[in-house]
C-alpha cells in the first residue's frame, strides 16, 4: 500500500495552567492565546498573554513561529519575533508565562488519508524444541533402584557443590532482546530534555552515549533502555549488578513500569520512570547532617527561603514540572 509522510507537532506543557498535557496537532498554522478560536487556549484570567499570542505555521518541513504579541514570546529564553523551530525547544509566552516544549512526530498515513501509525514489529515466534533421538535405544535398568546414603550431617558441602545464587532483583524474562524498534522515549536530566524515536538507547558518561549523563559514579556505557515484549526494558551493561530498580539489583536486564524508580549507582543518579516511554530524574533530597544551631530561637529557613527569585527561569527546572507526577 503506498503511503504518505505527515508531520505532527507535539506540544507538551511543562509549566502554566496546562502543566502536564500533551497536544498534538497536524494543522498548518497553530493559533496560541486566550481567543476562543486558538487550537492551544489558555485562560483569559491570564492577562499577560494576548487573545492571539503566537502563531506556528509550517512552511514545508520546517515550522515557523511568529510572535504577534503585546508582552512578547521566548524561545529558549530569548525574545524572538519571527524565527523557525527546532526540536526540543521551550517556548514562553510572555515573561513567566506558559512554557511549553517543541516536538514533531513523523505518521505514516495511506493513500486514503487513514492514519497508519507506525505498529511495532511482531515477535519472531522461538523455534519449537524437539528432544534429539538417541541412536541407540534406551533400556530401563532390571535392578530396583537402591536409595542413596543419607548425608553425613557432620560433613560440610564444598564450594565446588553449592548451587550459584543469582542476585536478588525483579523478574527476568528469557528470548528478550535489544532489537531496533521504532518506539518513542523522552529522557530528562537536569537541564537537558532529549526525545528518541527509535530504540535501543544507551545511557552513560561517554559523549559517545546517546544520551550522556555526566555523573562521576557512572561507567562510560552504564545502562541501555531497550523495547521488547510490548514493554520497556533497562540493561545494566557494567556486569557489575550496579543498576537498581525499586531498590533490587538486576541481571542483566528489567521490565520498566510505570512509576518504577531506577538508580543508576549506590551513589545516583536516579531516574522515574513514566508512562508512555518518560524517564525524569529524581531530584535527591538527601542532606548532610547540619550541626544544632546554636540559636534555638532563630527561625528555621525553609528550602524556599534559599531559592533565587528567578529560579523558574532557570534551564535546569524548564522540564521537572512536566515529568513529575
Amino acid at each position: 500500500m503506498t503511503t504518505i509522510h505527515t508531520i505532527n507537532i507535539q506540544l507538551i506543557h511543562i509549566f502554566g495552567p496546562l502543566k502536564g498535557e500533551i497536544q498534538t496537532f497536524s494543522d498548518p498554522e497553530i493559533k496560541i492565546g486566550r481567543h476562543p478560536d486558538c487550537q492551544v487556549q489558555f485562560p483569559k484570567e491570564i492577562l499577560t498573554l494576548s487573545r492571539i499570542h503566537t502563531r506556528i505555521v509550517r512552511e514545508g518541513n520546517r515550522f515557523r513561529l511568529i510572535d504577534q504579541s503585546t508582552n512578547g514570546s521566548f524561545v529558549n529564553g530569548q525574545r524572538v519575533t519571527d524565527t523557525f523551530l527546532k526540536e526540543g525547544d521551550v517556548i514562553m509566552f510572555a515573561e513567566g508565562g506558559p512554557k511549553v516544549s517543541f516536538l514533531t512526530e513523523i505518521v505514516e498515513s495511506d493513500v486514503s488519508g487513514t492514519l497508519a501509525s507506525p505498529a511495532l514489529p511482531q515477535q519472531p515466534e522461538p523455534p519449537i524444541q524437539t528432544p534429539a533421538t538417541p541412536s541407540q535405544p534406551i533400556v530401563a535398568p532390571q535392578a530396583a533402584s537402591i536409595p542413596a546414603p543419607a548425608p553425613d550431617s557432620s560433613s560440610t558441602p564444598s564450594m565446588d557443590s553449592a548451587p550459584s545464587v543469582q542476585p536478588p532483583g525483579q523478574h527476568q524474562q528469557q528470548g528478550v532482546e535489544a532489537r531496533t524498534v521504532n518506539v518513542p522515549l523522552a529522557i530528562q536530566y537536569g537541564s537537558t530534555l532529549k526525545s528518541f524515536k527509535t530504540l535501543p538507547v544507551t545511557l552513560g558518561k561517554s559523549e559517545l552515549c546517546d544520551f550522556t549523563i555526566n555523573h562521576s559514579a557512572l561507567n562510560d556505557q552504564h545502562a541501555q533502555i531497550f523495547f521488547d515484549h510490548e514493554k520497556y526494558w533497562i540493561k545494566d551493561l557494567t556486569g557489575a549488578y550496579s543498576i537498581l530498580v525499586n531498590g533490587s539489583p538486576i541481571h542483566p536486564q528489567a521490565c520498566l513500569e510505570p512509576d518504577s524508580q531506577i538508580s543508576l549507582t549506590d551513589q545516583g543518579p536516579m531516574l522515574k520512570f513514566l508512562a508512555g516511554g518518560r524517564l525524569a530524574e529524581i531530584e535527591n533530597t538527601t542532606s548532610q547532617p547540619v550541626a544544632e544551631p546554636q540559636d534555638t530561637d532563630a527561625p528555621e529557613s525553609s528550602p524556599a527561603d534559599n531559592m533565587p527569585d528567578n529560579l523558574g527561569q532557570k534551564a535546569g527546572s524548564l522540564f521537572k514540572n512536566f515529568f513529575k507526577k
